[in-house]
């Protein structure tokens, strides 16, 4: 019985070159994905946060905020770029939808981010003061407005936020809150303190009509109702501090701004000499809300040599893996986190169910 050779097709030159460019052209065409890649953290204890004309107590320690380095919403990405990130272990590669509104251009989402960052500072500042016993007068203004939003026309950029349906707002998640239960198409009061051209504050009293939200859905994939405003922070403190960074935005170092406040303005090591990292946003009465990229920012954490990680709790389901040495410790408010740093090192905080 003889062998029967397998068939062997020998391409043309023209059919070879035609499906050399066609691989070419796919490996170097754009395509709509985003990176994400841990960051390195910014030291806080040092001299990112400067308390000004006040006294202030040595640190024992380091304390860090996390980050993520992202693709720029207006960067191209390539097609060999994304299968490079996407074999690389600490890399994640995501869909550019999923990371950026579509109906947000680049300026508006950098600028978002900055304002986010600026008003993180103000509400780690109100929190760490508030959890030190100091009173302060909070105010809450619109940043921006959208131009898909009913107050376009009634309200203004630099506008105060007074009251919502007759009830005084005295903390920033209260705004959020006032339309939680409302349908797209419902009324909403607002009223607003306004500088006119003395300089003295005026009310308003308006009515919008809450509109669709055109960059965030519900988890379940419905419509959301929003104002289509942007909230920023501002407060008159009895203590003068600065923040000195650049480069960084986001809400997402709120936590960690709070304790590193804490730190210097109290005599109590809470470091004891330890490098502890963390990320969270925070409000000014002490919650910690979750953020992105969990895991790179853990995973920047360990490459500085952080033995501890302060997270938010509500970021449990996205925490799979640790890096080796580090410890988790999950919090829901500042004053769980300040807890968790007092305790001794033997100490074995409630952990996440799934970590």
């Amino acid at each position: 019985m003889r062998n029967i050779s397998p068939l062997r097709y020998r391409w043309s030159f023209p059919v070879k070159f035609f499906f050399y460019l066609l691989t070419l052209a796919t490996l170097l065409a754009p395509i709509p994905f985003i990176f994400f890649k841990p960051g390195v953290p910014d030291k806080v204890t040092g001299s990112l946060i400067q308390v000004n004309d006040f006294k202030t107590y040595p640190v024992n320690g380091d304390l860090y905020i996390t980050s993520i380095l992202v693709t720029n919403p207006d960067s191209p990405v390539f097609g060999a770029e994304t299968i490079v990130n996407w074999a690389i272990g600490a890399n994640v590669v995501l869909p550019r939808d999923a990371v950026y509104p579509p109906v947000k251009p680049a300026q508006v989402i950098q600028r978002d981010s900055r304002s986010e960052m600026e008003t993180s500072k103000i509400t780690s500042t109100a929190a760490a003061l508030r959890y030190l016993g100091y009173d302060f007068i909070e105010l809450y203004f619109i940043s921006d407005i959208r131009d898909y939003s009913n107050a376009k026309e009634k309200f203004k950029v630099g506008d105060f936020i007074k009251e919502i349906d007759g009830k005084v707002i005295g903390e920033i998640e209260e705004i959020r809150s006032s339309y939680a239960e409302k349908d797209i198409g419902d009324p909403l009061l607002i009223a607003v303190d306004r500088e006119n051209a003395k300089g003295e504050l005026e009310r308003i009293t308006d009515e919008i009509i809450l509109v669709e939200n055109q960059e965030v859905v519900n988890e379940d994939g419905s419509k959301r109702p929003a104002i289509g405003i942007l909230v920023g922070a501002t407060a008159r403190f009895p203590i003068d501090i600065d923040f000195n960074i650049r480069g960084v935005g986001g809400p997402s170092a709120g936590l960690i701004f709070a304790v590193g406040i804490i730190e210097k303005l109290t005599e109590e090591d809470l470091l004891r000499g330890r490098k502890v990292a963390g990320t969270g946003t925070i409000t000014p009465s002490g919650q910690v809300g979750a953020i992105g990229g969990i895991e790179e920012k853990m995973i920047g954490a360990s490459r500085i040599g952080a033995t501890v990680f302060i997270a938010p709790r509500e970021n449990c389901p996205d925490i799979k893996n640790i890096p080796a040495g580090l410890k988790v410790i999950p919090v829901s408010t500042l004053a769980e986190a300040i807890v968790a740093l007092r305790a001794p090192d033997s100490f074995k905080p409630r952990s996440c169910p799934n970590s």
